[in-house]
């Protein structure tokens, strides 16, 4: 049986603040540490006009910001060692729990959504082919993240009427 993101954080006992900082935490190990100015910038550029009240709106929200953490490391969730890297970092984030400021946070949320939406943020997987001689090859496949469902439903509460672009 294949176990869940939020089965396995519920067994832990991974708190929403948790689930924030481990979000933050592993888009930093996973795309080199970007800035919350780098980040603000490339959703400037990409999410669309209504950016900034966006951002506000997820920042005053805890409920929908906890969503959109979990949303976010739920679309790495099924990549091949992202499960355990993501338990690692929340035990980690458990274990220290520095204060991290809820507008870093809210970014941190809405850039992972933005790269979900984008392709950012790749699923691979490793697939054998075993050959009738007993040779066999290995192919990694890339998909890009376009979970449009989830992200449609997060942006409606958020109170716009399409995802951005």
């Amino acid at each position: 049986m294949t176990r869940t993101l939020t089965s396995a954080l519920s067994e832990r006992e991974v708190d929403p603040d948790t689930v924030h900082h481990t979000l933050r935490y592993y888009l930093s190990e996973r795309l080199d540490d970007p800035t919350t100015e780098e980040m603000r910038a490339e959703l400037a550029r990409g999410w669309g006009p209504d950016f900034a009240a966006d951002l506000d709106r997820l920042a005053a929200d805890p409920l929908l910001l906890e969503n959109a953490a979990l949303l976010v490391l739920s679309g790495a969730w099924d990549e091949p060692d992202q499960a355990e890297r993501i338990l690692r970092i929340a035990a980690d984030a458990k274990a220290k729990l520095p204060v991290i400021e809820i507008g870093i946070i809210s970014v941190a949320a809405m850039y992972g959504l933005y790269l979900l939406r984008t392709g950012g943020i790749r699923r691979s997987r490793r697939t054998t082919i075993r050959r009738g001689d007993g040779s066999f090859e290995e192919r990694e496949t890339v998909d890009y993240a376009d979970p449009l469902g989830p992200i449609a439903a997060l942006t409606r509460f958020l109170g716009r009427v399409q995802p951005p672009p």
